[in-house]
């Protein structure tokens, strides 16, 4: 008896398949909050984020993707600042060394650091040198944490005004990104590398990972780790034990954690907390508006107005 199915069902069943293989893993969505227009004038608010790794089946570092602005997490935050007043651009990387890549598995072409610190150059020597500098907000998730914290370390000049971590890992950090950082080659000059983004750093007496430091130049840092104990998930999804979670608490160079306010979400899981229904994002959220106001206050006190 033959075990061979006959060909009228294997043709649809190579069809599907073609198919399958011919689609992203990943679709990826703009934000909808207005995209960073370097070439136009300054808006008050930039916010910059980093996702973090893809998870399986894709392979970091070559799939991982902007699911930051793609799942509606950036836009979540852009809206606090929106709904302030403040006309806010933003712009989203994926965690990688290079400035640009792509493959089979991403809807598009993706940017990484180096697009990232091109940016954050071109606005230096130019918005941040305005009559009225917009105020710049880092926001990022797992590896994409660590890219940032790195990102405010090696530009101590420039005013960062909110810092928000969820759930920042170093897990694999090297492994990922070695090759892609020596294939830079001599590209980041005197400052320090990122492949010592995860290292440890002496701080009042005792040893933190430089992820964990608030470097001087940030005003404020909002943190969230992810749940430790086994919980119902929340409406963000996820799973009921937390695969993996932050511990550390981020401090000042001087021990004190000044400025830094950290959330411990107990329902959400390391990939949870990164979706714009979380209860991690609802904490941010609440805290940026009231960072927002602040701002506003501090802009009457100096007589200008926000949309200048």
């Amino acid at each position: 008896m033959s075990l061979r199915p006959p060909l009228r069902l294997l043709a649809p069943l190579l069809c599907v398949l073609a198919l399958v293989g011919c689609t992203p893993l990943y679709v990826v969505h703009p934000a909808r909050t207005p995209a960073l227009n370097l070439n136009g004038p300054p808006p008050d608010v930039v916010i910059f984020s980093m996702s973090g790794r893809c998870a399986p089946p894709c392979l970091a570092p070559r799939d991982n993707w902007d699911y930051l602005g793609s799942r509606g997490t950036l836009d979540r935050l852009a809206d606090v600042f929106t709904a302030a007043g403040e006309r806010t651009q933003v712009s989203g990387y994926a965690s990688n060394a290079a400035a640009t890549f792509s493959s089979e598995y991403i809807g598009g072409p993706q940017h990484g650091y180096e697009a990232l610190r091109s940016d954050f150059e071109r606005i230096k020597n130019t918005w941040m040198k305005s009559a009225k500098p917009p105020r710049l907000v880092l926001l990022g998730h797992s590896q994409g944490s660590v890219w940032l914290h790195h990102l405010s370390r090696v530009n101590p000049g420039v005013p960062i005004a909110l810092q928000v971590d969820l759930d920042g890992i170093c897990v694999a950090w090297k492994g990922d990104f070695g090759n892609g950082i020596r294939a830079l080659g001599d590209v980041y000059g005197s400052e320090p590398s990122p492949m010592h983004a995860c290292d440890a750093f002496s701080v009042a007496g005792r040893t933190v990972g430089v992820k964990d430091i608030v470097w001087p130049n940030v005003a404020r840092d909002l943190e969230v780790q992810s749940k430790r104990l086994p919980a119902r998930p929340g409406v963000s999804g996820g799973w009921p034990v937390n695969y993996l979670f932050e511990l550390t608490p981020n401090v000042r160079l001087d021990g004190t954690r000044t400025g830094i306010e950290r959330f411990i979400s107990s329902r959400e899981d390391h990939s949870a907390i990164s979706f714009p229904n979380s209860d991690a994002l609802a904490w941010v959220a609440g805290k940026a508006a009231e960072i927002a106001a602040a701002w506003k206050a501090e802009d009457t006190r100096n007589d200008v107005k926000p949309g200048r």
